[in-house]
């Protein structure tokens, strides 16, 4: 009996958006069946048989109800499952011992179907026209947070849900994460502009680097070594290879540049319904890549105080290795 409780994880089974906010809500499936326990006011909204319950109620009383097309079953349960609802499963089936379901479901989510797959692509394209149009209109003087409200709205625009969006110039870009800031543009300036959002529900992410009239010493060496490592680790991607031999193809290009200490992140992450899914791209990984997996490939070199630089692409690995979206 798998419990699933996340809203993502709904929507990857089911199909449905079902945010239940601090309520209780839950997909049962025992192989082909499923039963919902949803709150009375969304009851109506989801497919197939469902235990609905009111305000006031107690939602263990449902879901005691709805696992009963499941029988007696081991619990596995959604890893993203929060305290709260744990509590209402525990009462609810009397249980303290259950497994975990995250590896399976990972397993499942990071094989993505055709549609899923077109779906990134086309959130990918569109993100990387507007950063494009986005580089085009800066002007010395804007702010990181002018310009990544610039982004904001170009998205929403072309229908894409936005997701994260960083805006960084000068010696802020040699902090990855770095949110954007009343910072104003310079020339000279390096400028990384990082866009993460969803067409369809399905998350792209690029990020690209560009000197603005000008550059500091080391950039053009900096940023060769950066593309040449993300380079590197596409050319890697194959059915078969793992996550880790792929984060070692780009870590090792700056390696042999004496960069690989600037290197302080995984070479990529999984997309789909989230923006960072698996598969993991990162040192030591085991996970072997299959026909269907999408993921970044951002390898960045940081130079704190100076200037940082990330190139970042998503691929999908078919049968002959992996293929830029």
């Amino acid at each position: 009996m798998l419990i699933v409780t996340s809203p993502v994880n709904i929507r990857y089974f089911a199909g449905v958006e079902l945010e239940a906010y601090e309520r209780f809500a839950a997909l049962i499936i025992c192989g082909a069946r499923r039963a919902f326990v949803v709150p009375k006011l969304d009851e109506g909204r989801v497919p197939g048989p469902s235990f609905a319950y009111s305000d006031g109620e107690d939602p263990a009383n449902a879901l005691r109800k709805a696992v009963e097309i499941c029988g007696d079953r081991e619990v596995e349960i959604d890893g993203g499952t929060t305290l709260r609802a744990w509590e209402i499963v525990k009462r609810a089936l009397g249980i303290s011992t259950y497994k975990i379901a995250d590896d399976y479901i990972n397993s499942l989510r990071a094989v993505k179907k055709p549609e899923e797959v077109d779906r990134i692509a086309k959130a990918a394209e569109a993100i990387r026209e507007i950063i494009a149009e986005a580089y085009a209109e800066l002007r010395p003087g804007v702010s990181e947070r002018e310009a990544a409200a610039s982004i904001y709205l170009k998205l929403v625009e072309r229908g894409l849900q936005p997701g994260p969006i960083l805006v960084q110039f000068g010696e802020n870009t040699a902090l990855p994460h770095q949110e954007p800031t009343g910072r104003r543009l310079r020339e000279g300036d390096v400028v990384i502009i990082d866009v993460t959002a969803a067409y369809e529900g399905y998350y792209g992410d690029i990020t690209r680097t560009f000197a603005f009239r000008g550059e500091p010493a080391g950039f053009r060496e900096i940023f060769g070594a950066v593309s040449e490592a993300q380079m590197a680790a596409i050319a890697t991607a194959k059915p078969g290879v793992s996550a880790g031999e792929v984060d070692e193809a780009a870590r090792s290009v700056l390696r042999s540049r004496r960069l690989d200490r600037y290197f302080v992140h995984r070479t990529g992450h999984g997309l789909g319904l989230e923006f960072h899914e698996a598969p993991n791209i990162a040192p030591g990984e085991r996970y072997e890549l299959k026909p269907g997996n999408v993921f970044t490939v951002e390898p960045g070199v940081y130079l704190q105080g100076r200037f940082g630089v990330r190139i970042e692409d998503d691929v999908v690995i078919d049968d002959r290795g992996a293929r830029i979206l």
